[in-house]
């Protein structure tokens, strides 16, 4: 997640990144992350949600005790990929040393780039729903679960009521965002936007289909040398969040 600044327009730097926020496989946190890239650890582990899968190995983001975080509350309502979006967009700002109760909040944009949003939350959904128990399937499911909620909760729970967007271009959607959230403070709508990705598509399903299109490194022998993308032997990619 980036905060982004719009700044004394120059042909040079019209717009600057003035604070960041992390949840990744390598770390919550910018400090945590951090950390682990330098020390070159391999995030990809044997995933026991998994097994039984051609692929069983995945990276995960580690330790998120997101009760802890959010309140038990707020985290019930949320999906996975809303919670790391949320998590990182505070650390962005409270790293841009800016107070959400001091600003413009219409001025205050959100760009969100979401591949496929809660694929999760739809698989125990559907799983109860299979069951013949249609009055378990939670009444959450549909708001907790569109793409556009990554966007939607940040700006509740930061007051940022300017634009407010979610883009999907696959892979490429979190940079997508960050473009758009350029665009935006050229264009003198916006004063600050936050932008970023999420995204938790880590579950049999979509293991299974990348699978199938043999998208995924099998490397299942040294899943944490899987992942070896400009590598002549690279074989595929690894799932994660």
């Amino acid at each position: 997640m980036q905060l982004v600044n719009a700044g004394q327009a120059t042909r040079r730097a019209p717009v600057a990144v003035t604070g960041l926020g992390l949840v990744t496989p390598a770390g919550v946190g910018q400090a945590a992350a951090w950390e682990g890239l330098c020390a070159g650890t391999s995030t990809a582990t044997a995933d026991p949600g998994l097994d039984g899968l051609p692929v069983a190995f995945s990276c995960q983001v580690p330790d998120l005790d997101a009760p802890r975080l959010l309140g038990h509350r707020l985290s019930r309502r949320l999906d996975r990929f809303t919670t790391f979006a949320l998590l990182a967009a505070r650390e962005a700002v409270a790293d841009a040393g800016l107070t959400p109760g001091d600003w413009d909040g219409p001025r205050i944009g959100i760009v969100m780039g979401v591949g496929t949003g809660s694929m999760q939350g739809w698989q125990a959904e559907f799983d109860r729903l299979a069951a013949r128990v249609p009055d378990r399937v939670s009444p959450l499911a549909l708001p907790r679960s569109v793409p556009n909620m990554a966007a939607a909760e940040i700006a509740l729970d930061l007051g940022a009521t300017g634009p407010n967007l979610v883009v999907s271009t696959a892979c490429a959607s979190g940079t997508s965002a960050i473009g758009l959230a350029r665009d935006l403070l050229l264009s003198g709508a916006c004063d600050l936007v936050l932008a970023g990705g999420s995204e938790s598509a880590r579950l049999p399903m979509t293991a299974a289909c990348f699978a199938q299109m043999r998208a995924l490194s099998r490397r299942a022998d040294a899943p944490h040398e899987a992942s070896r993308p400009f590598d002549r032997d690279r074989d595929g990619f690894v799932l994660g969040e």
